[in-house]
């Protein structure tokens, strides 16, 4: 594995655990009805991190972005003028979205 790729990769990493860990009680995931528990966290930042570890750096940038305002409490997001569902929902259209446009090609 390429060096540049495996720091690149630690990074997104670091950033969706900070993202999905501040907020544990009202964060995505326990929206989504998922048990709130760092285990449930680490798998989810893995699999974001390995879904983005080859994208360019403003996707990464932007997704992190919204990964923040998706698990901040919901006065925070509302103070923008959108609901933190709204921010949830543009995010993983954009890390799921290569997966579908190469399912049906």
């Amino acid at each position: 594995m390429d060096a540049q790729l495996l720091i690149r990769w630690g990074l997104v990493f670091a950033v969706f655990v900070t993202t999905l860990s501040m907020n544990i009680g009202d964060n995505l995931i326990a929206r989504v009805g998922v048990q709130e528990s760092y285990l449930c966290i680490l798998i989810v930042a893995t699999a974001c991190s390995a879904l983005l570890a080859k994208r360019s750096l403003y996707l990464i940038a932007t997704i992190a972005m919204f990964s923040l305002n998706a698990n901040m409490p919901a006065d925070f997001s509302l103070n923008f003028g959108f609901d933190r569902d709204y921010y949830a929902g543009v995010m993983l259209a954009m890390v799921l979205q290569p997966i579908v446009a190469r399912t049906f090609h």
